[in-house]
């Protein structure tokens, strides 16, 4: 089996010739070392690197995402991974930079407008501020109601120029991962929305739902057949907005969302790390989701536990990220040895819990590809 064959086999419910292996991101300082050159990979860090390349101009940034692409796929070739994403960017050109770290988008003087800041210890780059934290409810209200017009105009969307050129180029050999959303923000204002008017928050998610079935159309007809949908939603302690919330309003558009997924002959990925335990049965068995992502195993996510209780699905993750950065080789053979063993039919892409974060060691980035080899 190529890459594609073997992660859709598991996909379909058949047994692959072994275990799968994908990181959706690895940082570019850490893809650095193990290409032996500065290298643009992945990672929040690239959102900076993507700011600066806007602000000195348009030719600097089409080098820049050319660079991005090259280095990239290059990083998916030689760890051998079997899937391939368009790696996470702010995809929007910064309106100034206001210091040496932060970066506006949009209108500080009206409108919508967000804040990044890169930080260089820790090699994040978030939104520090923006409009949306400060809407009123009322806001809130005229925000959808805007949304629902567009979506009821909305027509097919040309997919993504990257991810078109991702199929050309792998989609013979690779698993090629496209992606919708429909999601609840996880910002105060919207959470406090779900208790207040929980009506609002409804006709968000539908106002989405009907764009994101135009764009899973537009990413099927060009061969995209793996499609991450959904966004994350909980921490250590369970759903940010609650299972009822879940239930209620998010679950009956989410199940809309992978029925029309699988209608296309496609499959969907969730991914999220912290404790999904309390709306596993509702993701798996209701819902339908064919694969979970990201699977945080210091939340309690195990998939000695998981695989069990939900068989049919496929997993991807599982080894936990501060291990990856913080321990041994020989630790993170031993953790992606459990995962491996945990699953047993070899329906896993094996993987960290979120991403390879600045400062792991390549050893252990290695270790996951090695414990492949000896026991997937």
């Amino acid at each position: 089996m190529n890459s594609k064959e073997r992660v859709y086999a598991m996909l379909s419910g058949r047994t692959p010739d072994r275990v799968a292996l994908f990181e959706k991101s690895v940082y570019a300082s850490v893809g650095s070392k193990i290409l032996g050159r500065p290298a643009v990979t992945g990672g929040t860090t690239i959102h900076r690197d993507e700011a600066e390349a806007w602000l000195r101009g348009d030719a600097v940034h089409d080098e820049f995402v050319e660079r991005m692409y090259n280095d990239y796929g290059e990083l998916v070739r030689l760890l051998k991974y079997d899937c391939i994403k368009i790696p996470w960017r702010m995809a929007a050109r910064p309106t100034r930079k206001l210091s040496e770290y932060d970066y506006l988008y949009g209108d500080a003087e009206g409108g919508d407008w967000l804040v990044m800041r890169y930080d260089p210890e820790s090699e994040h780059c978030g939104i520090v501020d923006s409009a949306a934290t400060r809407r009123s409810i009322d806001e809130l209200r005229r925000e959808v109601k805007r949304a629902e017009e567009s979506a009821a105009n909305a027509v097919v969307p040309e997919p993504p120029a990257l991810l078109k050129r991702l199929v050309r180029d792998y989609g013979d050999t690779h698993a090629v991962i496209g992606g919708v959303s429909v999601t609840i923000p996880l910002d105060e204002n919207w959470l406090a929305a779900t208790a207040l008017d929980p009506g609002l928050v409804a006709a968000s998610l539908d106002a989405q739902l009907e764009y994101a079935i135009l764009e899973a159309k537009a990413q099927a007809a060009i061969g995209v057949r793996l499609l991450l949908a959904g966004n994350d939603c909980a921490d250590n302690r369970g759903v940010i907005y609650g299972p009822k919330v879940f239930r209620d309003i998010y679950l009956p558009r989410f199940k809309r969302l992978l029925d029309e997924i699988h209608r296309l002959g496609c499959w969907a990925v969730m991914t999220s790390d912290g404790n999904l335990w309390p709306i596993a049965d509702m993701l798996f068995d209701e819902a339908g989701l064919d694969c979970y992502g990201e699977v945080d195993w210091t939340a309690g996510m195990d998939l000695g536990k998981l695989k069990p209780r939900y068989p049919k699905v496929t997993y991807w993750g599982n080894v936990p990220t501060s291990l990856i950065q913080n321990g041994t080789h020989a630790e993170v053979l031993d953790a992606a040895h459990y995962c491996i063993k945990s699953v047993g039919d070899k329906r896993l892409i094996l993987g960290s819990s979120n991403s390879i974060l600045p400062g792991s060691p390549p050893e252990n980035v290695w270790a996951l590809a090695e414990a492949v080899e000896k026991w997937g």
